[in-house]
């Protein structure tokens, strides 16, 4: 049933309820969640009775399932740890990180906007700037400059004090981006 549920096979998962006895695990419900099967979580929860753990909703918010991490927060109480936020924003799912702060209390890590500078998501990035105080550590700008994200690199630079330009143009280098096109040309 874990894999039926996973795979979002909802005709299965009652097939399987209806005629075999193993049932299913925590995991049922948490993978449903993850791959955004809707049906199946709903369906989980009305009538099976091993629910879910704490990553149903971290794995929804990792992946954007929007409606099924307000789903759980409304109907389960196993709720979610900062590693929600934490994955919403390394995926750039900023719809679900605002709903996560504006709904549930336990925030994101001190790490959070280092990782959304480093995966390019300079959306997030400001919103995390704008909205939240946990700041970011000079990794914000090295791993956004060693991944090739210029927009990010310059946005830090201009509006954050952490982070060594010159070390960051290192790493860019280093990891083969041509950083050239990040300085205007002598006329």
């Amino acid at each position: 049933m874990n894999w039926a549920a996973r795979n979002g096979h909802i005709n299965v998962v009652k097939w399987l309820h209806e005629n075999r006895i193993e049932g299913c695990t925590t995991f049922a419900m948490n993978w449903a969640a993850k791959n955004g099967h809707f049906d199946v979580v709903k369906w989980l929860h009305n009538n099976r009775k091993e629910g879910c753990t704490e990553d149903a909703m971290e794995w929804a918010a990792k992946n954007g399932r929007l409606e099924v991490v307000k789903w759980l927060h409304a109907h389960r109480g196993e709720g979610c740890t900062e590693h929600a936020m934490d994955k919403a924003v390394e995926n750039g799912h900023l719809d679900v990180v605002k709903w996560l702060h504006e709904h549930r209390k336990e925030g994101c890590s001190a790490s959070a906007m280092d990782v959304a500078a480093g995966n390019g998501h300079l959306h997030v990035v400001k919103w995390l700037d704008y909205n939240r105080a946990d700041g970011c550590t000079e990794d914000a700008m090295d791993d956004a400059a060693a991944n090739g994200h210029l927009n990010v690199v310059k946005w830090l630079y201009e509006n954050r004090d952490e982070g060594r330009l010159e070390h960051a143009i290192h790493l860019a280098i280093l990891n083969g981006h041509d950083v050239d096109q990040w300085f205007p040309q002598d006329p």
